[in-house]
């Protein structure tokens, strides 16, 4: 069997194990980054697509899911990334690490509620906070001229994101100050529309 088939095969598996409310989840997952990320280049929009798959499947299907704020690691040296994705029955869904903000940051998988639909150029681990060698290193970071601001800045959001994360109220109020102008209402009637 080619690789294709084996993936298929594998698709079809996990879409068969699926319960009803998780079927809405992976469809409109996958609905998100098939209409808006992949069509508009989007990246480094984890928070916003964490937070947006949450406040839409609660306002259109009724479905509590977590926006998780924390760190992925993709296994090279100390540094831990501030990431954000969606928990549903205990199950990771992450839509944007497959289009990274850097050139030099390996993209990861589509993962639809653990299942990795398609692969990235890194294998990443997901955790709720760093490593204490990761904070060590971010904190030399820091001190860095060059890339010191960039760290700061990236710590402070974290920090924000982190503080909206559990607030249905912040993370639409986040969604809704879009500098792009897409606000939730704008991205859910691009979801909406077949």
């Amino acid at each position: 069997m080619g690789e294709a088939k084996k993936r298929s095969a594998r698709d079809a598996a996990f879409r068969s194990g699926l319960t009803p409310d998780e079927a809405i989840v992976a469809d409109t997952a996958l609905a998100v980054h098939r209409k808006f990320l992949v069509p508009n280049e989007a990246s480094g929009m984890c928070y916003r697509m964490a937070f947006f798959l949450a406040e839409y499947l609660l306002d259109r299907h009724g479905l509590q899911a977590e926006p998780k704020v924390g760190y992925v690691y993709d296994g090279e040296g100390d540094i831990m990334t501030s990431h954000a994705w969606l928990i549903y029955n205990g199950k990771k869904t992450d839509i944007s690490l497959t289009r990274t903000q850097f050139s030099g940051v390996p993209t990861g998988a589509l993962l639809i509620l653990d299942h990795e639909v398609s692969t990235g150029a890194a294998h990443y681990s997901y955790h709720d906070d760093r490593s204490p060698e990761a904070v060590m290193a971010a904190m030399a970071l820091m001190q860095d001229p060059h890339v010191g601001p960039i760290v700061r800045h990236k710590e402070s959001e974290h920090s924000q994101m982190k503080a909206r994360e559990g607030s249905s109220p912040l993370r639409r109020a986040y969604l809704d100050m879009a500098p792009d102008g897409f606000t939730f209402d704008r991205l859910a009637a691009l979801i909406d529309t077949p």
